[in-house]
């Protein structure tokens, strides 16, 4: 499962490479020349649609006072990669959506000490409320899952029991935390015109704490949030004290919130 290239380590090999599913829904875009290419070959260079979400994002994400300097630094220094995809929540996506995490996972193997994120867009559903988009965003993961499990064991480093403190969605072997936008978001730093899910590498986070930043970085952000909504963010948790699940679609959930979402072993139907 896995290919090994001279002098390189080794890469996550990516199963739906060669699938016409995957193909047909892939949407993997890198920045060039303030628009977007497709880092597929045969896709050449991205729609307007894709640049004009991107303009609008990229707009609210370097804005003045935005809170998530991760997000932040990862536009700045082109370290992340966006896709446009059809209605979350639906296995129609699933395949593509997992052919370009497979992608994103391979390209950045290695990323050094910068923060990488990969943004998923999609066109519909119109969102009602934050409970809408809660079930539609687990909906989607479920459907993620149901994709990679064939291919994919969980990642080792994180938790699949998403009541489990050290819990993050894995995909590809790798962990992700994920972060849902959408235009009903109580929190203004979620709050986006259409529906968004943004991945970003759970081991990005081990690796702040390691370096000793990752304190810092935390207070920073609850800092710049405090100011850019009027108010600190309740779902904001310590590392490792409570799930990260709790915080992907940013509603505030009640102490007794259950995911509604569950891992199945690798391989079972």
């Amino acid at each position: 499962m896995f290919e090994r290239r001279k002098n390189r380590r080794v890469r996550p090999w990516n199963p739906l490479a060669d699938d016409q599913r995957a193909l047909n829904q892939a949407s993997y875009h890198r920045p060039l020349d303030a628009e977007f290419m497709s880092v597929l070959p045969e896709f050449g260079p991205a729609g307007a649609e894709i640049n004009d979400i991107h303009t609008r994002l990229r707009d609210m994400i370097l804005g003045e006072g935005y809170p998530c300097v991760g997000s932040r630094s990862a536009l700045n220094k082109d370290m992340y990669r966006i896709g446009l995809y059809g209605e979350l929540g639906s296995s129609a996506n699933a395949y593509g959506l997992c052919h370009d995490l497979y992608e994103f996972s391979r390209e950045f193997t290695a990323y050094g000490n910068h923060s990488v994120t990969l943004i998923a867009c999609f066109r519909t559903p119109e969102i009602l409320s934050e409970i809408h988009f809660e079930e539609l965003l687990w909906e989607q993961i479920r459907c993620l899952h149901d994709v990679d499990r064939h291919f994919f064991a969980w990642d080792p480093t994180v938790s699949s029991d998403p009541s489990h403190g050290n819990f993050s969605f894995s995909i590809g072997g790798r962990g992700f935390f994920v972060v849902g936008l959408h235009p009903h978001a109580s929190r203004r730093a979620r709050r986006f015109g259409s529906p968004v899910l943004v991945f970003n590498l759970h081991e990005q986070f081990d690796r702040l704490r390691e370096r000793g930043k990752f304190e810092t970085m935390k207070k920073l952000i609850r800092a710049r949030d405090t100011h850019y909504a009027g108010s600190i963010n309740p779902v904001l948790a310590d590392y490792g004290t409570s799930s990260e699940a709790r915080q992907y679609s940013g509603r505030a959930v009640s102490a007794d919130w259950k995911c509604p979402f569950h891992v199945v072993d690798k391989g079972k139907p």
